[in-house]
């Protein structure tokens, strides 16, 4: 969805030196819209620039036509992790359920409220444009395209500790007491999938805790997980 303030808008576009001018593009979108499947048309317009004498330029535009189609309709999406029962496992689940539900939570500082700070696609943004006050005007990425929404995602996946994730996230002492607290109720359910485990390839003090194993030859490990999946 572009404003139409930003429809075909040109730019003022300044020629370098050659020793460092930036490469120069300019787009054109055009957008075909339809309710599930919109069809964009943007095209990309680079101009090459050889530098004859000191008053002239000679500049040849160049044009790139290029054709998206963007699906509307965002899918049920999963996401399977290996070592779900890990430091890192227990610390995302925790991260999606607490912006979820919401939870606040108190620390020596004061109340933490839970974020999608440092998110590439929930905190990151794009300059579109300018406004017409010469003011510049961004977009959050998420605003740009149908994107999955984090606190949607459905966690699950494979570990070799058989804890629940309530459990593990003590085990790992990541987060905050009180924001584990509050967790509990969520996580104590969620059990991991028997992962498989080859001591080769696993750090040697994970041994102890690898009671959610699975056994069989290289192949039949490698269906079950395809089963899994």
């Amino acid at each position: 969805h572009t404003p139409p303030l930003y429809k075909n808008t040109s730019y003022p576009q300044q020629l370098w030196p050659p020793h460092h001018r930036p490469p120069l593009c300019a787009w054109r979108v055009r957008i075909a819209n339809t309710r599930s499947r919109p069809l964009s048309r943007p095209s990309s317009t680079t101009r090459r620039a050889w530098w004859k004498t000191e008053r002239g330029v000679t500049v040849r535009p160049e044009t790139t036509a290029y054709q998206f189609r963007t699906q509307t309709k965002v899918p049920k999406t999963g996401v399977l992790l290996v070592g779900l029962g890990g430091n890192n496992g227990t610390t995302v689940t925790a991260g999606i359920i607490a912006n979820r539900e919401g939870i606040t939570w108190r620390t020596r500082k004061g109340v933490e409220r839970p974020n999608y700070f440092g998110s590439l696609t929930q905190a990151a943004t794009v300059r579109l444009g300018v406004t017409e006050r010469g003011e510049d005007y961004h977009l959050p990425v998420k605003d740009l395209l149908p994107m999955v929404n984090p606190n949607d995602l459905i966690v699950g996946g494979w570990d070799i500790s058989s804890l629940n994730l309530a459990d593990a996230m003590e085990r790992a002492a990541v987060l905050d007491y009180d924001l584990q607290r509050q967790l509990v109720p969520y996580m104590k359910d969620i059990k991991p999938m028997p992962s498989i485990f080859f001591s080769d390839f696993i750090a040697a003090n994970q041994g102890a805790r690898a009671d959610n194993v699975l056994r069989g030859s290289h192949s039949e490990l490698l269906e079950h997980i395809r089963a899994d999946i």
